[in-house]
């Protein structure tokens, strides 16, 4: 098949194209533009300039394609349309261009689209949702977003239901945990803290939790998803399990070669937990302790040569 891309250069996309390439697919990516940045170059890939809310280059993106990954999402940063507030060119890209792509669907080949939401659908802190005790949270349960991010994934995703629904379409909904891999920045990206934590205290001492999965599963669950014609209308809680950040203390250890205490509570997990039983059954093989390790070693590294430098 011939599957159209966004985020192809975003945490999981690099390897969500590499596993859509191994499973014989040839892959067209949305790349936005970015002065001094060259373009991707890989056998099997094409990539075309341009951002979500561009009619242009999204008809140029799904054009001959047999299905869409929508991958992307723009969060605030420069705004490059002049006389637009942050809050519209918010709107612009992540809401009207998820539309301009799923109105696209029925044109193409296999007319599918898997769409990458996120579990902030269900807010910040699942403990203040009223309707917590009333039912097991699982991806039939009645969402509850506390941010304007979670509200636009959430809206998003109604969309997609809708045009499962009403018009047929293989449109699917993967609502990813926090994914453990390397982001933008060092601070940025997950266990951070934990990792200068360690190096500076040989402690953990910030009290931190959050349903994870790794950015290597969830680029495989997402390519297994092309092609896979029983999917439409399905969404899936795309997470592995809770973590508590205090379970990093161990794994540090092993990697500093040295002890690293606990000088934190416990991570409140929420009373009623986000169900992910039937992704477990589509995916078996979850690989997050393994993620843990390589991130882990890879900000050890990295932390060191900052603390050096007096970041």
């Amino acid at each position: 098949m011939k599957v159209a891309l966004t985020g192809a250069t975003g945490l999981v996309g690099p390897l969500l194209v590499e596993r859509l390439l191994a499973r014989g697919h040839s892959v067209r990516g949305l790349v936005r533009p970015r002065a001094g940045r060259a373009t991707p170059s890989r056998a099997g890939g094409e990539w075309i300039e341009g951002r979500l809310d561009e009619p242009g280059p999204i008809d140029q993106l799904v054009e001959g394609c047999d299905a869409v990954v929508h991958a992307a999402f723009e969060h605030p940063g420069p705004i490059p349309v002049a006389g637009r507030s942050q809050g519209e060119h918010y709107v612009q890209t992540n809401f009207v261009g998820s539309m301009r792509l799923l109105e696209r669907v029925p044109a193409l080949g296999a007319r599918q689209m898997v769409y990458v939401s996120s579990y902030a659908v269900f807010g910040h802190d699942p403990n203040a949702d009223p309707l917590q005790h009333r039912a097991p949270r699982d991806e039939r349960y009645p969402l509850w977003p506390e941010s304007f991010y979670g509200a636009m994934r959430a809206s998003v995703e109604k969309f997609c239901n809708a045009a499962a629904q009403s018009f047929g379409l293989n449109v699917s909904v993967f609502r990813l945990g926090l994914v453990l891999g390397r982001r933008a920045t060092f601070d940025e990206t997950p266990c951070a803290q934990s990792v200068t934590e360690a190096l500076r205290h040989g402690e953990l001492r910030s009290r931190h939790g959050s349903y994870v999965i790794g950015a290597e599963d969830a680029a495989e669950i997402l390519a297994g998803a092309v092609g896979d014609a029983t999917l439409r209308g399905e969404v899936f809680n795309t997470v592995d399990r809770w973590l508590d950040f205090r379970e990093l203390a161990p794994l540090l250890a092993a990697i500093l070669g040295r002890p690293v205490g606990v000088a934190c509570d416990p991570a409140p997990e929420p009373r009623v937990p986000i169900e992910c039983a039937r992704i477990h059954q589509r995916h078996r093989a979850f690989a997050t302790d393994a993620s843990l390790r390589a991130l882990l070693a890879r900000l050890v590294h990295e932390g060191r040569d900052r603390l050096a430098g007096g970041a």
